[in-house]
C-alpha cells in the first residue's frame, strides 16, 4: 500500500470527498486531477518571483493553491485571504509567522508597504525560500481605494528575495488587476490561466480519492457523473458532495448507482448547499437572495425553467452573492452570473416555491429589467420607454414589498413616469390652448355681429328720416315765397339767404 493510501485508510470511515468546499492543505491527500497544473506552477516558481493563477469561480484555483502548491513546495508558506482589510490580515499573519503582535505590524506595515517583504525577510533563516500565496485576491478591490492601492505597492515589493508571491484571481477581475500600476510590471506574463477538466482529470477527481481509502466506484456511477459534469462543468463540486452522501450510505467496498440515486444525486446535493447559505443569512439578505436566484432562472412559457445568464451590469456582486458563489452554487464569470447546475432550479423547494407564487409578477419584472437594458443599451432613448398599460404593471410591481428592482430599472421606472407626465402635462396645455383660442373666436365673432348690428341700425335711422327732412325744406320753402308775394320783413337769416339767390333750406 502506498504511503498516500496508508494515510487515507486511519481515515477510511470519513468520506474522502470534501464536497462543495474547495480543498485545504489537509486535503492534499484526495486531491486529484491537477497535478498536471501544480507541476507547472512549481516549474515557473523556480524562475518567477510572481504569479497569478486565474480560472472562472468554480474551477478550483484555491484548491489548486491549498491542496496542490502549498504542500508541494514544501517551504514556509503563509495563505491569506485579504478580505475587505487586507492591511490587517497581512499584519495577523505575520504575527503568527514572527511571533511579533499584530498592531505594532498593522503600524509598520502601514507607515511603508515594503515593510511587509522586510518581516518576512527578517523571520527566515539564511538562505531560505518563503511563499506567499493570496487566495481570492478578487476580494481586495472591495476594500477601500487607500488600503487596496497600499495592498498593491506591498505585493509588488514583497515579489523579491527571498519571497515568492503566487496570486489566485478570479478571471473577470484579471484585467482589473492587470491595469493598476503597481502590479502591472509584476503580473506582465505571469498570468497562468486554469483550464477547464479534461475528461480524465474529472475521472480521476472521482476515482482516486475513493481508491486511496480503499473503495471503487461502479461503472455506472461512474459514467453518470462523468456525462453530468461534461454536460454542467459546475457541477463537479456537487457530484463529489453527492459521492461523500454516497460514501455514508454505503456498507460495502462499492460505491453503486442505485445508493447514489436514492441519496438525491447531484441535484439534492447542490439544493442542499444553497439551503444551507439561504439559512445562514439575516432576514433582510434573504430578501436579496431570493432576488438573486429569480433573476437567475430563465421562466418558460410551456417548458421547463432554465438557467439564465445575469450580466454584471444587471447585479453586481455583492456579499450576499459571494456567499452563494464561494458555496459553488452560483459562478461569477467575466462577464457575469450563472447558477452552477440546474439542479438548484430542479431540486431546491424554496427556489421552486417563489416561482410558483405570482408567476405574472415575475414575468412583469423580467419585462422591465429586459427594457431597462435595451434603453441603456440605446442610449437611453425615449422611443424605448415604457409607455400605457406595461407602465402601469410596471409601477405597480415596484410598489410590492418583495420588488427590488435594481438602478438601471429604477433609472428606467423614473424616466418613464416622468415622459408620461411630460406627455400628460403638454396634452394640457395643448386643451388649454384650445379652450383659449375658441374663446378668442367667440369674442372676435360676437364683436363683429355687435358692430355690424349697430352699423345696420344707424344707417335706418338715417334712412327714416329723409322724407322727414325734406318735408321741412319743402315748408319753409313755400313759407319764403308765400312772404315775398306778401312784401313782408324777413328775419336776418332769410336776408342773408335771399342775398345768396338760394332759398332757406333745413339742415
Amino acid at each position: 500500500m502506498s504511503e498516500r493510501r496508508r494515510a487515507a485508510a486511519g481515515a477510511a470511515a470519513e468520506p474522502p470527498y470534501p464536497g462543495p468546499a474547495a480543498f485545504g492543505a489537509g486535503d492534499a491527500g484526495r486531491f486529484f486531477g491537477r497535478e498536471d497544473v501544480v507541476d507547472l506552477l512549481r516549474n515557473r516558481l523556480a524562475g518567477a518571483r510572481f504569479l497569478v493563477v486565474s480560472g472562472p469561480s468554480g474551477s478550483g484555483v484555491t484548491s489548486v493553491l491549498r491542496a496542490g502548491l502549498v504542500p508541494a513546495v514544501r517551504e514556509p508558506a503563509v495563505v491569506l485571504r485579504p478580505g475587505r482589510r487586507p492591511l490587517e490580515e497581512c499584519a495577523a499573519r505575520l504575527a503568527a509567522l514572527t511571533g511579533t503582535p499584530a498592531v505594532r505590524l498593522r503600524a509598520e506595515l502601514a507607515a511603508d508597504p515594503g515593510h511587509l517583504h522586510l518581516r518576512i525577510r527578517q523571520a527566515l533563516p539564511p538562505d531560505a525560500e518563503f511563499l506567499l500565496v493570496i487566495d481570492q485576491f478578487e476580494e481586495v478591490f472591495t476594500a477601500e481605494a487607500p488600503e487596496r492601492a497600499w495592498f498593491f505597492a506591498a505585493l509588488a515589493r514583497a515579489a523579491q528575495a527571498p519571497v515568492r508571491v503566487v496570486v489566485g484571481l478570479r478571471a473577470d477581475f484579471a484585467d482589473a488587476c492587470a491595469r493598476h500600476p503597481a502590479l502591472a510590471e509584476p503580473a506582465r506574463n505571469a498570468v497562468i490561466p486554469l483550464a477547464p477538466l479534461t475528461a480524465g482529470q474529472v475521472r480521476a477527481a472521482l476515482v482516486r480519492p475513493a481508491a486511496e481509502a480503499g473503495r471503487g466506484l461502479e461503472n455506472a456511477l461512474v459514467a453518470t457523473l462523468m456525462a453530468e459534469v461534461a454536460r454542467q462543468p459546475g457541477a463537479l463540486p456537487f457530484a463529489t458532495e453527492a459521492l461523500r452522501r454516497t460514501w455514508q450510505a454505503t456498507q460495502g467496498v462499492t460505491l453503486a448507482l442505485a445508493a447514489y440515486e436514492a441519496t438525491g444525486g447531484i441535484t439534492a446535493a447542490v439544493a442542499g448547499a444553497a439551503e444551507a447559505v439561504f439559512r445562514r443569512l439575516s432576514p433582510a439578505e434573504q430578501d436579496e437572495a431570493r432576488s438573486l436566484f429569480l433573476r437567475l432562472v430563465g421562466f418558460g412559457d410551456g417548458t421547463p425553467d432554465t438557467r439564465r445568464h445575469v450580466p454584471y451590469a444587471e447585479l453586481g456582486v455583492t456579499p450576499v452573492v459571494a456567499q452563494f458563489v464561494r458555496a459553488r452554487v452560483v459562478t461569477a464569470g467575466r462577464t457575469g452570473l450563472d447558477l452552477a447546475h440546474d439542479g438548484v432550479i430542479d431540486g431546491w423547494p424554496r427556489l421552486r416555491g417563489w416561482l410558483a407564487a405570482d408567476r405574472d409578477a415575475l414575468r412583469v419584472h423580467r419585462r422591465l429589467t429586459e427594457a431597462a437594458g435595451l434603453w441603456e443599451t440605446a442610449d437611453r432613448d425615449s422611443a424605448v420607454l415604457y409607455r400605457g398599460r406595461h407602465l402601469d404593471e410596471a409601477l405597480a410591481w415596484a410598489k410590492r414589498s418583495d420588488a427590488r428592482p435594481n438602478p438601471p430599472e429604477r433609472r428606467f421606472l423614473q424616466a418613464s413616469a416622468g415622459l408620461r407626465a411630460a406627455e400628460e402635462s403638454a396634452t394640457r396645455r395643448r386643451r388649454r390652448l384650445s379652450v383659449a383660442t375658441t374663446l378668442t373666436a367667440l369674442l372676435g365673432a360676437a364683436s363683429t355681429a355687435t358692430a355690424i348690428f349697430r352699423r345696420r341700425r344707424g344707417g335706418f335711422s338715417r334712412i327714416s328720416t329723409t322724407p322727414f327732412t325734406e318735408q321741412v325744406n319743402e315748408m319753409r320753402r313755400r313759407q319764403f315765397y308765400r312772404r315775398r308775394a306778401d312784401g313782408g320783413r324777413f328775419p336776418a337769416a332769410t336776408v342773408r339767404q335771399r342775398a345768396s339767390g338760394h332759398p332757406p333750406v333745413a339742415g
